[in-house]
């Protein structure tokens, strides 16, 4: 009886367990800084214990996310990693209410919203503004006009990414081409801006961005979320979106979004939400650090590849043939952007 009685007190301790949530996520220096001072903002308006981990990088993150036999309940992380965790089948609905108001049709599979968006970044350029004034260069560019500038000067940065090209595809989709079509039309700028002689090429984002803070480029591609990293170094800079062909601009989403693991604790995870949303809407310095509130982006020309398979592994081999001289070969570009397809 006494045995028994110690296994219904056990059984009862083990069933409520530890009130605490576990969340994964990776940010750099800067933003991971603010993003524990959010957190740990929390503590007194939520029941349970947050428990983050940072990861040393996001390609950890993702790894650790995929192949993990002890998930967390949740993870911030990027939609790479959100299509690859789907694919896998280790990702929960977040079937919250007013979910799918936030960012309509974004993170969206078979119908079902698999993430909540708290705040983006975009893809784009930063311009040295003192520069482009003593070079009496238009801040109002299309991409492809990177191609058509006279100017003697090495002037922009470009490197191997996955996600720049990708940027540059739906840059084309919103003059209203089709994805294959934009896709083989963003290889052809790639390839072209490789060889251009104002153009300077990296073999790394960071080695483009130590230049242009520098002063050695006008034009440095990256996030917005880059803009706390250069600020630092006191340069005079503006982060513009691309532009198409008519002068628009296209926001192209980055950045990271919240994601509930199988088996997480769906409860915990709709109180942190909530609670994490009115701080963020609280808060004013997200924007400074180079994003915008998911909830705000309406009515601009957003765009995404949440739902579409982009061959990111293949993109990277070709872009880097490029850089070792190889020729731009047509059924081979065509038979990349085949391989563009919605989920």
């Amino acid at each position: 009886m006494r045995k028994f009685g110690f296994l219904l007190l056990f059984g009862v301790f083990a069933s409520c367990g530890p009130r605490e949530m576990e969340l994964w996520y990776y940010f750099g220096e800067i933003h991971d800084y603010h993003f524990k001072n959010l957190l740990s903002g929390l503590w007194k308006e939520i029941p349970f214990s947050v428990v983050p981990r940072k990861m040393p990088s996001i390609r950890a993150l993702e790894d650790s996310l995929i192949h993990s036999n002890d998930p967390p309940d949740m993870a911030l992380t990027y939609p790479s990693t959100i299509k690859e965790l789907f694919r896998a089948g280790r990702l929960e609905r977040v079937d919250f209410e007013n979910a799918k108001n936030v960012l309509p049709g974004y993170c969206e599979f078979d119908g079902e919203k698999y993430c909540w968006p708290l705040f983006k970044s975009f893809m784009g350029f930063f311009i040295n503004l003192p520069l482009a004034r003593e070079l009496g260069l238009d801040t109002n560019f299309s991409i492809t006009d990177l191609v058509r500038m006279e100017t003697e000067y090495v002037i922009a940065g470009i490197y191997v990414s996955a996600t720049v090209y990708t940027a540059f595809t739906f840059t084309f989709i919103s003059e209203g081409k089709g994805v294959q079509e934009a896709c083989v039309e963003a290889g052809k700028l790639y390839y072209t801006l490789i060889r251009t002689p104002h153009v300077r090429i990296y073999r790394s984002p960071i080695d483009a961005q130590e230049d242009f803070v520098l002063g050695r480029l006008l034009l440095y591609i990256g996030t917005s979320a880059h803009t706390p990293y250069i600020e630092r170094e006191g340069i005079n800079m503006k982060f513009l979106p691309l532009k198409n062909e008519k002068k628009e601009s296209v926001f192209f989403l980055s950045g990271p979004d919240l994601v509930i693991l199988k088996g997480g604790n769906k409860g915990y995870a709709r109180t942190f939400i909530s609670a994490l949303q009115e701080k963020i809407r609280e808060d004013t310095v997200w924007r400074r650090l180079g994003y915008e509130l998911a909830e705000d982006l309406k009515g601009k020309h957003i765009y995404h590849d949440m739902n579409l398979y982009v061959p990111r592994a293949e993109i990277r081999e070709m872009l880097r043939g490029f850089l070792r001289g190889d020729t731009l070969n047509p059924e081979e570009l065509k038979n990349l952007c085949a391989k563009f397809r919605e989920m």
